[in-house]
């Protein structure tokens, strides 16, 4: 923030900005959208491999303490102007914490994460990192990172993929995938149709399942019924629009 890094020891070094990293800090604003950044800003992290989470006393937000790995990078999936949660309570009563490693595609090096994409998880009675808890998800994806993820019950999770390396021009979030916490084992889902051009950003949970907006390039929207024991996808409900962006219930 501008707040931080104008902040100072005595000496007249940065209190905040690491020896080096003077150079980062904005002379003038600038940026649009979600990369807008005022002037005496240190845009993006000054700590690519590492992911901090705060984890509050209470609703009020007045008392916390900040937990930190260095497994992953930051734990947010981004899209343009869209932040995505990465951070996710399960049945087990673990935080699964994933990380694209979006910091991948910053511009310098001392912004740029080498970690690759991955998840850790939090104990939630220790309010500590799980120390024996890791996997590389991108190696699981052959080079692939993700766009989004959500949890569905149990211990699966629905990521949504990139049909590339993370850093690649061009790339597009047009897979789905089902991870299961506790094996480790990430496996793409099955069938999807051929000619996906989007997914809806909020898919529907319901008894185990995930119930998914699918839109092609020839149809109609459809909502696909994913089962993630198996990770096939079953096709049930078409909706005569152009696009459908989420799926609910109402009770």
């Amino acid at each position: 923030s501008q707040y931080g890094c104008m902040q100072k020891n005595e000496d007249g070094s940065y209190k905040w900005v690491l020896p080096g990293n003077e150079d980062l800090i904005k002379a003038e604003s600038g940026g649009q959208g979600s990369s807008a950044y005022e002037k005496d800003e240190l845009q993006w992290t000054q700590y690519p491999n590492e992911c901090h989470i705060a984890i509050f006393a209470d609703w009020t937000l007045k008392s916390h303490k900040v937990i930190t790995t260095d497994k992953i990078s930051y734990a947010a999936g981004r899209n343009r102007s869209q932040y995505y949660q990465m951070n996710w309570l399960a049945d087990d009563g673990y935080v699964y914490v994933f990380s694209p490693s979006y910091a991948k595609t910053m511009a310098d090096a001392r912004q740029r994460t080498t970690l690759p994409a991955g998840v850790v998880r939090i104990n939630t009675k220790t309010e500590e990192f799980d120390a024996g808890y890791y996997y590389n998800l991108e190696e699981k994806a052959n080079g692939h990172s993700f766009m989004r993820s959500w949890y569905i019950s149990g211990s699966y999770f629905l990521l949504l993929m990139y049909d590339r390396d993370i850093t690649e021009a061009g790339k597009v979030a047009n897979q789905l995938a089902i991870f299961n916490a506790s094996t480790g084992a990430l496996t793409y889902v099955n069938g999807l149709p051929s000619d996906v051009s989007g997914f809806g950003s909020t898919p529907y949970m319901e008894n185990g399942k995930a119930y998914m907006a699918v839109t092609t390039s020839s149809g109609y929207p459809s909502i696909y019924k994913v089962d993630p024991a198996n990770a096939t996808a079953a096709r049930g409900l078409v909706v005569n629009v152009t696009q459908l962006n989420g799926v609910g219930k109402l009770e």
